[in-house]
């Protein structure tokens, strides 16, 4: 029971982290800016600064794909490389359901110690408090509002032509520089007053680093 406990408010701190990058734009953690075109064996490692937070690196990458009931499913890995939850991994499968794909499983392992698959009664409650994912009405932007153009952009992973979104938020402006070369999200920089968020590394022939088979989090008080 501690375990499971620990499990699910771990997760919680994991996406509070990352809804620093992604709160503001009006993005449901711990999915980030843009639209989701998911390609089996890629991913992306970002650096996430926020004025609030340390700085924390992430990888997201696709590692299986499935069907759920006629529709495509993908398993998107999520791995928190360093920072206050390093070396946790969370996987959702996301199916691909209209134009918004939307979770239906989800299993989480932390360092030393067995996976373990949220109930979806949990995992449902859970988000209906996170920010939701808006579509744009500009496009293939998807919450990132009106394109302002296309640049060039540098950074560590390498040299990226982009499409550059602006987002007026609460808290003033976010941009975001979007390249179709990148998966899943084709995210390659954003910037807002607060928060930054860089490509580190574009991720190739990548599998799922959760190791062992899942057990499911079981305990009173816990909604199935």
């Amino acid at each position: 029971m501690r375990y499971a406990k620990s499990m699910a408010l771990t997760f919680t701190m994991c996406l509070g982290f990352a809804s620093a990058a992604a709160a503001q734009m009006g993005m449901r953690p711990p999915q980030i800016p843009g639209e989701f075109k998911p390609v089996v064996g890629s991913g992306a490692q970002y650096e996430i600064s926020s004025k609030k937070d340390a700085k924390m690196d992430m990888a997201y990458a696709i590692v299986g794909n499935e069907n759920v009931d006629g529709a495509e499913g993908f398993w998107m890995e999520i791995r928190m490389l360093n920072g206050r939850s390093e070396g946790m991994i969370m996987k959702e499968l996301m199916v691909m359901t209209g134009e918004t794909p939307g979770p239906r499983r989800m299993i989480m392992q932390m360092p030393g110690r067995p996976p373990m698959e949220m109930p979806m009664g949990m995992m449902s409650g859970m988000m209906k408090n996170m920010p939701k994912h808006t579509a744009t009405e500009n496009g293939p932007g998807h919450g990132m509002g009106e394109k302002v153009g296309t640049e060039t952009v540098t950074v560590p992973a390498g040299t990226f032509v982009c499409d550059h979104y602006r987002s007026q938020t609460d808290h003033g402006p976010a941009d975001f520089w979007i390249s179709t070369k990148v998966a899943p999200y084709g995210l390659v920089k954003m910037a807002s007053a607060d928060t930054t968020m860089v490509l580190q590394k574009v991720l190739t022939n990548e599998t799922s680093q959760i190791k062992g088979e899942p057990q499911k989090m079981n305990f009173p008080g816990m909604p199935h």
